[in-house]
């Protein structure tokens, strides 16, 4: 149609789709063309004017197909093809084309109208490309894809699913999808509600193969909606995951077998322990009763080796207990407030007369910028300790050893401290040093037939070094002595001074002399619960010396008649006896109390010596805690304690 209206080109150029006109010829040029057509091609008005159409088009075939096109209908409709933009690329165009005849009938003018649909082409081709992946994945996937209709039968699947359910077409198609899963699965899943939920993942089930047998899977269900939320059907994906069931089942046992294998363990050890701590209580009580007798120069010496190898012999079954409790897992590390000034002298007062017997000067020091309190477990840092100070006194033969403690950091409320027990021993060759914290690892053999030991006491101190968060070395020259070291992290204590008193923190610790001054109790008059007879005897005589009087019982049973008869200052009490253990009769006794108001304390005397036993028996009720083989002085403060606490509570 000519524009003949003199409005009607300025409303044409005012409209965003691309109008055009040009005369009907290969080589005819642009009449008309509006600003949204010359944007669209990326000209500027004026110069687009002056171009042909075969200028735009991307080759002279096209042009002539698309002119010979039009020759044929006379006019086009949204005829899709490449037009050319002036930087050389190609755009897609939606192009609707009307022809203007001459009076005589001839076309004489063609009128355009262009659309850009590049974007909607790009669409369109990553919808195919969509399609040629979504095809390529659904038929070479390793999952079972199956489509089910609004019926829940199948109506279609990927060649996977027949493989993994060994289904053939005919089998699978318009199958009910409850049939392929046994009746309690399927109850299972209509439970899950998945067409309320839409889709649902890391479903485990089981499906049902041809040949009947069961296949364990994942399933992966999406409900398929139309646009108004009517369910059309699902798609679901099924991944195999027999083999790895397979596997977990087959850990699950593993977990259960060596689960059921440590806790042998530890009720072995536990055993142990107490089987062997009883005949050891019998060896060491009574030596130390013979030794308080008169005795020949001989037979004194007979016996003092054979108290220090008995000795040995307990230190080694600590070392085993300690080293197996570590790698278990069963020690815990506890925080509590310590003063690392008092722990250092007490350690060292301690073994002040092993070192003396050796000529050995023990000295200690703790630097000033050292925290007066921090918050650590006094156990595990005393029993690294005294390790190390062992070890240094067993191969030192004359000058000294060394225990120090210094600040390496503060930050933040928390110290690094290192600890050193250095001596002037004999050394440790380079070659060495490396594996001397390993388990049952000593310098050489010649080392082990000369001074003894097993080799797990730095073994046993490197794993309660690094339970602590620390690091454990050596630096030592043979010949020259050593000193080991070790770091570890500590929270200063809230109650802390801002100063260290350096007075208490240095000192030579020489052997103290047994106190004689009278403990303060008088005559006790103590009920000992033992039903090993040699165990018995041997405490009854330990505490006669003391000139305490003693009344005997084999069990828990005759434990609770004596008490119930007789007047005791204290009860010392085996847990595991026959007829009634320790504990039962420590129990009822507890719960008599409740209604006297009385109290009496009660002490577990036993081989339990297992990490934890202590804390176990003092929850349950007992006042104090010894274990066997028994440390006469240690038994005795415990009795003076608690008697004194009774009088003056």
């Amino acid at each position: 149609m000519p524009f003949q209206d003199k409005d009607l080109p300025e409303f044409i150029d005012s409209l965003k789709i691309g109008i055009g006109r040009t005369a009907f010829s290969v080589g005819a040029k642009f009449l008309f063309v509006n600003h949204a057509l010359a944007e669209m091609l990326l000209y500027k008005k004026s110069d687009l004017i002056k171009k042909k159409l075969a200028d735009i088009f991307e080759s002279k075939k096209s042009l002539n197909d698309f002119l010979g096109l039009i020759r044929r209908q006379v006019s086009i409709d949204g005829y899709e093809l490449p037009l050319r933009r002036k930087n050389g690329k190609n755009i897609w165009a939606s192009v609707s084309v009307t022809v203007e005849k001459d009076a005589g009938g001839k076309p004489k003018f063609l009128d355009f109208v262009v659309e850009d649909i590049t974007r909607q082409k790009e669409v369109e081709q990553d919808l195919v490309r969509s399609r040629e992946i979504f095809k390529i994945v659904f038929d070479n996937s390793a999952a079972a894809i199956m489509v089910t209709d609004e019926h829940e039968k199948i109506v279609a699947w990927n060649p996977f699913t027949e493989k993994m359910l060994e289904m053939g077409r005919e089998e699978l198609f318009n199958k009910p999808i409850k049939d392929i899963y046994p009746e309690r699965e399927w109850r299972k899943m209509r439970k899950l509600n998945i067409r309320k939920k839409g889709a649902l993942s890391g479903i485990s089930t089981r499906v049902i193969k041809n040949d009947s047998s069961f296949l364990d899977v994942d399933a992966s269900i999406s409900v398929l909606k139309d646009r108004k939320g009517k369910v059309m059907g699902s798609i679901g994906i099924l991944r195999d995951i027999s083999k790895q069931k397979r596997i977990q089942e087959a850990l699950l046992q593993a977990k259960i077998a060596a689960e059921g294998a440590n806790s042998s363990k530890s009720m072995f050890l536990a055993k142990m322990s107490h089987e062997l701590r009883t005949p050891m209580n019998a060896v060491i009580g009574m030596l130390d009763l013979t030794l308080d007798t008169p005795l020949t120069d001989e037979q004194r010496d007979n016996l003092k080796v054979a108290k220090e190898a008995a000795g040995n012999l307990l230190g080694l079954l600590n070392d085993i207990l300690d080293l197996s409790k570590a790698e278990a897992g069963k020690i815990t590390i506890e925080n509590i407030e310590i003063s690392l000034r008092d722990v250092i002298k007490s350690v060292c007062k301690g073994l002040a007369v092993l070192a003396h017997n050796k000529g050995l000067e023990l000295r200690y020091s703790v630097a000033d910028d050292v925290p007066a309190l921090v918050i650590g477990d006094p156990v595990r840092i005393r029993q690294v300790i005294i390790n190390l100070v062992n070890n240094s006194i067993k191969f030192t033969h004359k000058g000294h050893v060394d225990v120090s403690v210094k600040q390496v950091a503060r930050v933040d409320g928390e110290c690094e401290l290192q600890f050193s027990v250095s001596d002037t021993g004999i050394g440790i060759p380079p070659a060495r040093q490396s594996a001397l914290f390993e388990v049952f690892s000593q310098v050489d053999e010649s080392t082990s037939r000369r001074y003894g030991g097993t080799g797990l006491g730095l073994a046993i101190c490197k794993k309660l070094v690094e339970m602590m968060d620390g690091r454990i070395w050596i630096e030592s020259e043979e010949g020259r002595g050593s000193q080991f070291n070790f770091v570890v992290r500590l929270k200063v204590s809230a109650n802390a001074p801002s100063v260290a008193v350096a007075a208490a923190g240095t000192g030579v610790v020489l052997p103290s002399e047994p106190e004689q001054s009278p403990d303060g109790v008088g005559r006790l008059r103590i009920l000992l619960a033992e039903d090993n007879l040699m165990n018995q005897k041997i405490a009854a005589r330990i505490l006669e010396k003391r000139g305490w009087e003693v009344v005997t019982v084999v069990n828990g049973r005759e434990a609770l008649e004596v008490v119930g008869k007789s007047h005791f200052d204290l009860v010392l009490m085996d847990d595991q006896m026959p007829e009634m253990s320790g504990v039962e009769a420590m129990t009822i006794i507890r719960n008599e109390e409740k209604q006297t108001g009385l109290h009496i304390p009660i002490v577990a005397m036993t081989a339990n010596a297992m990490a934890g036993d202590r804390e176990k028996y003092l929850a349950q009720g007992m006042d104090g805690y010894i274990s066997k083989p028994i440390d006469r002085e240690a038994l005795f403060q415990t009795i003076i304690n608690l008697v004194q606490q009774r009088k003056n509570p």
